[in-house]
């Protein structure tokens, strides 16, 4: 798959940026901004809500690496449905840590002209 230009990237809250407890998974917040430093627009959603999501993110000092916080949705409508699920999906459980997958995920699939920062790609 070739590296892409303006990048979404929609993160789960509950399991995927905190545990049950709401404590920050090791490294979800440094991979959010190594995500964010490479270009990718970053949004944050949850079954909980978009003010839940706000909360978290602020809580972890991170509020404002994300575009929007949003409801995680129950129903997609689209004339390319085919285009929802491309088949990039991650699981942050089943990684070495999410620092190594957001430095993947950068590596294969964000082009480097997309870079917030120059140099650092």
């Amino acid at each position: 798959m070739p590296q892409m230009r303006n990048v979404n990237i929609f993160v789960d809250v509950d399991l995927t940026l905190v545990d049950h407890a709401g404590v920050a998974l090791p490294g979800a917040a440094r991979a959010m901004r190594v995500l964010f430093d490479a270009g990718c627009h970053l949004f944050l959603w949850s079954t909980g809500g978009a003010e839940y999501c706000r909360q978290i993110a602020e809580r972890l000092e991170i509020a404002g690496l994300f575009e929007a916080f949003l409801p995680k949705p129950d129903i997609y409508i689209d004339d390319m449905p085919s285009t929802i699920f491309n088949g990039l999906l991650f699981d942050v459980g089943k990684e070495q840590s999410w620092v190594e997958l957001a430095e993947r995920i950068v590596r294969e699939h964000v082009h480097p002209s997309e870079c917030r920062i120059p140099g650092r790609l």
